[in-house]
């Protein structure tokens, strides 16, 4: 009895951890080899599971130093360049619709740089809600990194071009977490139950 229960334990945690929720913790930083780019106006790319859509233009370049980490920085301009009046902005969603959580982010100005650079960002939940604020960051200085607490369950995020001047903003290193699926818990409770449930017998045999 105890040798065939043996390996129903070990298939059953292999089990459970396979249906472990997919909690994972990436950073975005616009270096990776499967960034590809499709066009302009609008402008879509996609890297690292997440989707980037400008309203007009946006760039992936090094930064303009000294607002620069030595890597590929995302840069959008400030406004449409066609119509002249409506503010650009650049949402980022990931690719399989998922929710995620917003962590962190370092935003700087970019080209054209005044005394200061501000960026609006808003949050959109699942059910159409929003969370929003700025980022403010003065020129002289680089990247300024920027934390978010509460931003999670998140469908997408947008970011609003330069609310003070005509200069370019840049963004790196977005860090960001999955949301686990809901049936990823209950096959992992389900998991674990049945653990229990075989480990009692397994001390009883």
């Amino acid at each position: 009895m105890k040798s065939s229960i043996k390996p129903m334990l070990s298939a059953l945690a292999f089990a459970a951890g396979c249906s472990a929720p997919l909690a994972f913790a990436d950073t975005i930083t616009f270096d990776n080899p499967d960034l590809t780019s499709v066009a302009v106006r609008p402008t879509i790319f996609t890297t690292q599971g997440f989707v980037f859509t400008a309203i007009d233009f946006e760039m992936v370049a090094g930064g303009v130093q000294p607002y620069s980490n030595g890597t590929n920085v995302l840069k959008f301009a400030p406004h449409d360049i066609v119509s002249h009046t409506e503010t650009n902005a650049v949402t980022f969603r990931r690719q399989d619709a998922a929710l995620f959580n917003l962590n962190s982010l370092e935003f700087s100005p970019g080209d054209f740089a005044g005394n200061d650079a501000r960026m609006g960002i808003k949050g959109v939940f699942a059910d159409g809600s929003t969370v929003s604020g700025f980022v403010q960051a003065h020129n002289g200085g680089g990247l300024t990194p920027v934390d978010f607490e509460g931003w999670t369950n998140l469908a997408s995020v947008v970011l609003t071009g330069n609310l003070l001047s005509q200069s370019y903003v840049q963004v790196d290193n977005i860090n960001v977490t999955a949301v686990p699926e809901p049936a990823s818990y209950a096959m992992l409770f389900a998991g674990l139950g049945l653990l229990g449930i075989v480990g009692r017998r397994a001390k009883r045999a």
